[in-house]
């Protein structure tokens, strides 16, 4: 079953802002029956690296690359937001991917 989460409008910008969205999303990446986590960005216009690496990017250094590619999809962006998701998540892949290389 899909879930979707709602993130709010305007400008989120803080780590410590970014932590009960975080929260819900590892609920559901460990909730079986959840098959896909759906982020709305409907309403919001700027999303600071710090929000985006604290809710999402984050999870691929817990869950790993696979995890979070196969179970969330973004939606109705703006360019900007989903642009600043993407970027957190493309940057804690290469960070898991150069920890190969050095140990």
């Amino acid at each position: 079953m899909d879930q979707v989460i709602c993130l709010p409008g305007g400008s989120l910008a803080s780590r410590h802002s970014a932590i009960p969205y975080r929260d819900r999303i590892i609920s559901l990446i460990e909730d079986k029956s959840c098959t896909k986590i759906i982020i709305d960005l409907h309403a919001t216009e700027i999303i600071s690296g710090s929000f985006a690496d604290e809710c999402v990017g984050i999870l691929v250094k817990i869950y790993g690359w696979d995890t979070v590619k196969s179970k969330i999809r973004l939606i109705n962006g703006n360019g900007q937001a989903d642009k600043s998701i993407a970027k957190a998540i493309l940057d804690r892949k290469n960070e898991a991917k150069n920890m190969l290389f050095v140990a």
